[in-house]
This record gives structure tokens, sequence and C-alpha cells, in this order.
């Protein structure tokens, strides 16, 4: 985990450098790996869930000061409204030989209204109470682990929608090579029929259909160039960065799924998905929170050490210091803590069951994200060949067009099915990198390998 942020943070250090150090003018050439980067340290969202993390570690090593001994002072000042008076009888502290009765007579001893001041200082160390503080550390402790599986969930959330956003970038990108490449066949076809036009061979109707084609071929270009540029910016927004700014994207490597062992990913899911750490980590709390409730028969035991002063009130001793034991218990109840532990230990189970239901689902997801994978890597296999297939019968048609051995509704005909097969390998294709980022967030799989 550790080297892994160290890689990350060396990325997103790097990519501002990278930037700085490009000549003005040139264009930015973004990858995927640099995307997920700056989106994992940018990201709104993650950021706050990190400084829940930060609140919890906060909140932990507040409760690991429970452990150590408690110092409170009061101190109370106020106005006497009424005189204090203090009688004593004759007598009243005994009589002696010698010396006579103490006091010899009744006496009073009278305080004034006056401003008065009782300070008070005491300090406990827990003994029996230590077995519920140390649970619920261990408590704060699977709360801090909780959130940091939340924040990874929401890293790993991020990453996938960059994903996406980058493969449907690069499918636009490719769509407007193909709408590039048609353009460039009917323009060729169009200067064609305007010579053959020219040279009463060829019919007007055929070039006004070219050129309608071309014109519609143009405005699909311009249809996806613009929403190539709003891609860009969605994902310069996704990176917290300026959505203004200009960048290309880098080609992704083709990956095979032949070496993908299925028991290995679903074990990786099993030991890395967030959702499953979690579960299991509220689990832990429940079976936490439940020791804690049954922890509450023990009599709370400490030591005390108490030093209490008053000033401007006689009679009363000014300063008293103490040492003792102190215990509270509460021997009757009516039941309260039974039925309460009863409904921790049904948390408990409950707890326990949605582990199991987890852990089915993550291994459920994985395997039907595996077959999605395989399916949509051989139909991208099949839509290539189809589209190669297409391109190759539409240049020798086009060939044979030119030296007047094809019409040109075969052309045409060859051109629509060139875009159709365009059209299903895009598809193919942004199926395919899709799966392979839904299969990836399936398994859990770390930002940086």
């Amino acid at each position: 985990m550790t080297q892994r942020w160290a890689i990350l943070g060396l990325v997103v250090l790097l990519v501002p450098a990278a930037a700085a150090a490009q000549p003005a003018g040139t264009r930015e050439t973004l990858s995927l790996d640099t995307a997920i980067g700056l989106a994992v340290a940018n990201n709104r969202q993650i950021r706050a869930a990190r400084l829940q993390v930060d609140r919890d570690e906060d909140d932990l090593a507040a409760a690991r000061t429970r452990r150590l001994p408690a110092f409170e002072t009061t101190m109370l000042g106020s106005q006497l409204l009424t005189p204090v008076q203090f009688s004593f009888p004759k007598a009243a502290f005994g009589d002696f030989p010698g010396i006579g009765p103490v006091p010899a007579t009744d006496t009073s001893v009278t305080t004034p209204q006056r401003p008065t001041l009782l300070l008070t200082s005491q300090v406990t160390q827990p003994l029996s109470q230590l077995i519920r503080i140390n649970l619920g550390i261990r408590g704060a402790e699977a709360t801090r682990e909780l959130d940091r599986e939340h924040a990874r969930d929401q890293e790993l959330t991020v990453v996938n929608t960059v994903k996406r956003l980058y493969f449907a970038i690069l499918q636009n990108e490719t769509a407007i090579a193909a709408s590039d490449e048609a353009i460039a066949t009917y323009r060729e076809l169009d200067r064609t029929l305007e010579l053959r036009v020219a040279q009463r061979i060829a019919l007007r109707g055929d070039a006004l259909d070219v050129q309608a084609r071309l014109a519609q071929e143009e405005l699909t270009r311009l249809s996806r160039a613009n929403a190539l540029e709003s891609q860009k910016e969605q994902l310069n927004q996704l990176l917290g960065r300026d959505v203004r700014t200009e960048f290309d994207t880098a080609a992704v490597a083709d990956i095979s799924i032949l070496d993908v062992d299925l028991r290995a990913a679903q074990g990786r899911a099993l030991d890395r998905r967030p959702d499953v750490r979690q579960a299991r980590l509220k689990a832990q709390q429940a079976e936490i929170d439940r020791r804690m409730k049954k922890a509450e028969w023990i009599p709370d035991v400490g030591l005390a050490v108490s030093y209490n002063s008053n000033f401007n009130l006689d009679v009363m001793p000014k300063n008293l210091a103490s040492a003792g034991v102190q215990v509270k218990w509460e021997p009757f109840d009516w039941g309260r803590k039974g039925r309460e532990l009863a409904s921790k230990s049904h948390a408990v189970e409950q707890a326990q069951l949605a582990v199991r239901e987890t852990e089915d689902h993550a291994v459920v997801e994985v395997n039907d994200r595996f077959r999605k994978l395989g399916e949509a890597k051989a139909l991208l296999k099949v839509a290539d060949t189809s589209r190669t297939a297409a391109r190759e019968k539409l240049r020798v048609k086009t060939n044979q067009f030119q030296i007047e051995a094809a019409v040109l509704s075969d052309v045409l005909h060859l051109r629509a099915d060139l875009a159709d097969a365009t059209d299903r390998y895009q598809q193919a294709l942004s199926n395919f990198w899709t799966s392979k980022a839904d299969f990836e967030r399936a398994i859990g799989e770390d930002l940086i390998q």
C-alpha cells in the first residue's frame, strides 16, 4: 500500500513538471495512467473521503487518551447572600482535666456576607473501565479502516469513470478518423464524376448524389468533433484542472484475457474489493459492540486522588487531600442489559450474513464481467475482420470505377457497407474497453500495479 501511494505521488508530481517543460503551443499527450493519477489526486469526492479518514485518526488518538489518568479541576466562586453561622455548645469537643470543657461556653462562629471560593482537584485512573476503553479503541480502529475502504471505493469508482470517458474519447477519435476516410472517398468520387459529367459520360444526378453523401458525412464529422470536445472538457473537469486544457490521447495497448485465471481473479476480488472488506469490518464492529455491551456488567473501579481548598469560609478545613478507590455498580437493571446484549448478538448474526451475501455477490459479478470481457474480445475480432474486408472491397471497387470498370451504385453500396462495418467495429471496441474497465473494477484492481 505504501509503495502504491509513493508511485502515485511521483506520477502526480511529475505531470506538472512535464507540462511546464513542453514548448509553448504544443499539445499535451495525456496517457490513461496519467489521467488516472491526476483524477485520484484532485477529485473532490476522493479528497473528502480522505479527510474523513484523517478525522478518524484524530478520533482514534483521542480515544487512546482515555486509558490515561483523568485530571479534573472545579472552581466555584460565589457571594454569600446570608451569613454562615456555626454553633458549638459548651464542651462540644470534650471536657479535659486541667483544661475544662472545650469550648468553655456556647460559642458561635459566623462568616459574614462576602465572596467565597471553593477549589476541587481530582486525578482518576480507570482500572476495570480499561476493558471497555480498549474495546472502544478497537471499534475506532475498525471505523477508520471502514472509512479507508470507503475512500478506496471512491478511488476505484473515479478510476472506472475516467477509463470509461477516456475510452469514449478514443472511440470518438476513431469515428472521426473513419469520417475523414469516408470524406476523402466521396471527394475523390465527386472529382471523378465532375470530369465525367463535363465529358457527358455520367449523369448529373449521380454527381449530386455523391455531393449529398459528402455533405452528410461532413455533418457527421462535425457532430463527432463537437462531441469529442465536450468529452475532453468533461475529462478535464474530472481531473480537477482547467476544462480548456488541450490534450491528445495516447493509444491504449490491447490485452489478452487468455492468461487471466478466473479462480485467481475471484480470490483477488474477495481479498481486495472494498465492499467485501467493508462488510467484514462491519461484522467486526458488531462483535466489538456486543463485547462492549457485555462488559457493562463489570463494576467501574478506579483509583482517585482528590484535593479540596476553600477560601473565606471559617471553621471548614482550608485544605483537604484524600486518596482511595472509586466503585460504581448497577446490580439491578430490570433486565435492560440482557435485552441490549441480545440485540447486539442479533446484529452480529446479521453482519455475518451480510458478509456471506457480499462475498457471493462479488464472485457472481467477477464471473459475469469475465464472461462479458471474453465475449467483447471475440466480438471485437469479428468486427475488425469485417471492417478490414469491407475496406478492401471498397478499395478494389473504387479503383475499378476510376477506370470505368464498375458502376457508381456498386461503389456507393460498398461505401455504405464499410460505414456499417466501421460502426460495428467502434461499438465492439467501446464494448471491449468498457468490459475491461468493469472487470478491473469488479476485482478491485489497484490504481497502479
